[in-house]
């Protein structure tokens, strides 16, 4: 087992040894992520991005498109054979056919390959033709982003935190006294399990659809194929004894806890968010701003648990070569700013700066640039 896993780390890097010396000598490559939690607009936005570098008559702010050096942009397949392709196409027709509709919201991970050629700039401009520059954009779901800060909690703790976050909120109480009515001490019964796992996931939807951002696990949300397997079916349940008996229901949730960890945050982490070059991070804070107080301070602490998942920093060749690639550029952006008038665009973009600013602040100190706009 670890002989294959030593195997399989060194096969990546070698593999990425030679994407990143073909992407420096030939032509390279920029991965961008784009992520927000539900209904953040992160669809919408991919889609506007993609047609406006391919017709770029309104993206002046873009200097090498002010300038003229953007040749030509065109889609191709992306490198990701395993990865679905962002359905850009059918997108644009949804948002500009005769009857206008707003696209389905990002389900899983996706991927979209935008290759530009741009003429160079400085000095040896004029002896350098036009270089293609591949730009891989990586959608995926904020909730499964919040998931990886459950890689540096054990069972114990992450049930604690939760239980005495929501413990206090109404929309919970089904799912408490579901908890409640039970002993995690208990031996195990499976048919007790499924029951708690699922007013656990009726509570994440209905917290989700209160404007709360702590909607962990995320996959609870979005479980796709993973739909009624062990690995979704467990909740955070009250601690007895300071150690769970064995064969005990809170001894086999901790179990199924950490198989989540292993089998489906590890893999994501690994096969693509540790691969992200920039990241955009979508925020509706409009609408925590209407779900009030509570609403709002949750998105702040979110935003601060999204950050803690990246590695931010400047990206040296040698760290990227051995396998240590960082993010070097993140962006907070506030979406749905034509709700307001443009005059008041300015402070949205403050509201969006004192949200982030821990986040902000943590980024810049491990020297990666952070900006924040409307």
């Amino acid at each position: 087992m670890v002989l294959t896993s030593l195997a399989d780390s060194t096969a990546r890097r070698v593999e990425a040894l030679g994407s990143s010396l073909s992407e420096a000598l030939f032509e390279p490559s920029l991965r961008l992520g784009v992520t927000g939690l539900a209904r953040a607009g992160k669809t919408v936005f991919i889609t506007s991005l993609v047609a406006n570098l391919m017709n770029r008559g309104r993206m002046l702010q873009l200097s090498a498109a002010r300038e003229g050096r953007i040749e030509t942009a065109f889609l191709q397949p992306q490198p990701d054979d395993t990865v679905p392709r962002f359905d850009y196409e059918n997108h644009l027709a949804a948002l500009t056919g005769p009857e206008p509709n707003w696209p389905d919201s990002t389900r899983a991970v996706s991927e979209l390959r935008l290759s530009l050629k741009v003429r160079p700039t400085g000095l040896l401009s004029g002896l350098q033709g036009p270089r293609v520059l591949h730009l891989d954009i990586v959608d995926y779901p904020g909730e499964w982003l919040l998931d990886l800060s459950l890689l540096d909690k054990s069972y114990e703790d992450w049930s604690a935190e939760v239980l005495a976050r929501i413990d206090a909120r109404s929309l919970a109480q089904g799912f408490m006294a579901a908890i409640t009515s039970c002993d995690g001490d208990a031996p195990h019964d499976e048919p007790l399990a499924q029951a708690v796992a699922a007013a656990f996931t009726e509570y994440l939807k209905a917290a989700r659809e209160a404007g709360f951002y702590d909607c962990t696990p995320g996959r609870f949300l979005l479980p796709g194929d993973l739909a009624g397997s062990p690995v979704l079916t467990f909740a955070p349940v009250r601690a007895g004894q300071a150690k769970a008996p064995r064969g005990s229901l809170r001894r086999e949730m901790a179990r199924r806890y950490e198989a989540y960890k292993a089998q489906v945050v590890r893999p994501f982490f690994r096969d693509h968010f540790s691969r992200i070059d920039r990241q955009v991070v979508l925020v509706d804070a409009l609408g925590a701003i209407h779900s009030g107080p509570p609403a709002v301070e949750d998105l702040r602490q979110s935003m601060a648990d999204i950050l803690g998942a990246f590695r931010p920093g400047r990206n040296r060749f040698l760290t990227r070569v051995l396998g240590g690639k960082r993010v070097e550029r993140i962006l907070f952006a506030a979406t749905k700013a034509d709700h307001l008038h443009h005059e008041q665009h300015p402070q949205l973009t403050s509201i969006i700066e004192a949200l982030t600013r821990d986040a902000q602040d943590r980024a810049r100190f491990a020297g990666a640039e952070t900006a924040a706009l409307a």
